[in-house]
């Protein structure tokens, strides 16, 4: 019996998921003070970085996402395909970021990180513009699985995008504080387009439209992953982010 027998792929990824689900890990890379990337604002792995015009595309099929998957098998998105955007940490995000030190992508050495600016936007928007067609019916971008918000011109993309896009639903966190400049924006077209634009905040001390990073163990209010407590395999099958504006606690990677 071949192995795609013994593991048939499912609908939302399955057994396509190419890394195999890490079993007991606790932690992640924690960055000492002064280490030479929180100072200059940078990834661990700047030659993962890339300009869009040599990168082959910047929204990545969810398959290739484990903790993602490929296609919403329940609720309001039901049936929609996931695509994933990633940005260089770090460079795009505000310094005022909780997990500056600890930050998801440490343990991520081979994730491929666009810069953003007028040709990553360019090339984005083309990619949409291709989903649109593809997909009418409707499609998710995970934005941002590194990275976040680079500029309020940034932020005007997605709201354009929203608008010129029909099809595009949204999903994700930002570590804006919402009232800064760029975080009032996200929280405007959050608050007034959540059924399409389901951005939570990071650590803001939201009960609704938030996300709060916990310790194992560590008692809270809110909602913690189901993913991450193994009551469903990925984002696809939970729905959960944008399905709820319930706040949502993570367990620390």
């Amino acid at each position: 019996m071949t192995a795609a027998r013994k593991h048939p792929v499912r609908a939302y990824g399955g057994s396509q998921h190419r890394i195999a689900k890490p079993v007991g890990r606790r932690g992640g890379v924690v960055l000492m003070p002064g280490h030479s990337a929180m100072e200059t604002a940078r990834t661990l792995f700047p030659s993962t970085v890339v300009h869009a015009s040599v990168s082959p595309r910047v929204l990545i099929d969810g398959l290739n996402q484990r903790k993602i998957g490929r296609k919403v098998m329940k609720g309001k998105w039901r049936g929609f395909r996931i695509f994933t955007l990633t940005l260089e940490e770090c460079a795009t995000c505000p310094s005022s970021c909780k997990q500056w030190a600890s930050c998801y992508g440490n343990n991520m050495p081979y994730a491929r990180r666009h810069i953003g600016g007028e040709a990553f936007e360019a090339k984005l928007h083309d990619e949409l513009a291709a989903l649109q067609k593809r997909h009418p019916g409707g499609f998710v971008v995970r934005i941002h699985i590194l990275g976040d918000f680079y500029s309020a011109d940034y932020v005007q993309f997605w709201r354009d995008a929203l608008t010129q896009f029909p099809a595009l639903h949204v999903f994700g966190y930002t570590a804006h504080p919402p009232e800064s400049e760029i975080g009032a924006q996200l929280l405007d077209m959050a608050v007034n387009g959540w059924d399409r634009f389901a951005l939570r905040f990071s650590g803001a001390g939201f009960h609704s439209l938030g996300a709060e990073t916990i310790e194992r163990d560590e008692p809270t209010p809110h909602i913690v992953c189901p993913s991450q407590l193994n009551k469903t395999d990925c984002c696809a099958t939970c729905a959960l982010c944008w399905q709820s504006d319930r706040t949502i606690a993570f367990l620390r990677h």
